[in-house]
């Protein structure tokens, strides 16, 4: 159950669950106190709404539901293997783009920003899962939670602690945690403008890894002439 990335990876997930931290809280403060990072309390607001009949409340949190699946949809269709590639370079810049049209749209009245913002997450959780085998979930905490009282059980009865794994869900908290914090100073100021901070982030993830990528020595098959 250890867990082995490279350094660069521990930086981009904690920008990564900083920017979602940010997201999650703008969606509490401002679109009607509702989650858009992960899915278990906007189901069960759906399932309330529908209890109540309040059918268009239920419809608007059903599709926030469906345009997260629809992040990770994406993410399953373009993703081939887990090492870092060019597939996440375009993974990363379409969720900054979505976030920025976001920030848009909310700032509008358009409710269709919430759903372009849960795609994003959707996206980005997608990708940290699928990379890290699902070690990693950048996107909320649940799961490292979890973890945590999992691998503290088992290492109690004498199992080995795995300490990367820890550490680096300890990061995604404190980064979670820090962007909730940032979002609860700037959205007063800045309202739905604030989610371009975190569209911001997500370019920048890309940038770097397109560097990485671009630094790497290109190997091309031998063609059989000496």
């Amino acid at each position: 159950m250890g867990l082995h990335v490279p350094s660069g990876v521990w930086v981009g997930t904690t920008v990564l669950a900083y920017s979602a931290g940010m997201v999650n809280a703008a969606g509490y403060l401002g679109f009607e106190h509702q989650a858009l990072s992960h899915l278990t309390g906007t189901t069960s607001l759906g399932a309330i709404a529908v209890g109540n009949g309040r059918w268009g409340l239920a419809l608007q949190l059903g599709a926030v539901v469906a345009s997260f699946v629809a992040g990770g949809y994406v993410a399953g269709l373009t993703l081939r293997r887990r090492d870092l590639s060019w597939h996440y370079v375009g993974l990363l810049a379409g969720q900054s783009l979505l976030l920025m049209a976001s920030a848009w749209a909310l700032v509008q009245g358009e409710t269709r920003g919430a759903c372009m913002a849960a795609a994003a997450c959707g996206l980005q959780n997608a990708m940290t899962t699928y990379y890290s085998g699902s070690a990693i979930r950048s996107t909320h905490l649940t799961g490292f939670f979890t973890d945590m009282g999992l691998l503290l059980g088992q290492s109690t009865r004498g199992a080995p602690l795995p300490w990367r794994r820890l550490a680096l869900g300890t990061l995604v908290l404190f980064a979670f945690v820090g962007g909730g914090i940032s979002a609860a100073w700037a959205f007063p100021r800045f309202g739905f403008q604030l989610l371009n901070a975190p569209a911001l982030c997500a370019a920048a993830m890309a940038a770097a890894l397109s560097c990485h990528l671009a630094s790497k020595p290109t190997t091309h098959p031998s063609d059989g002439t000496p």
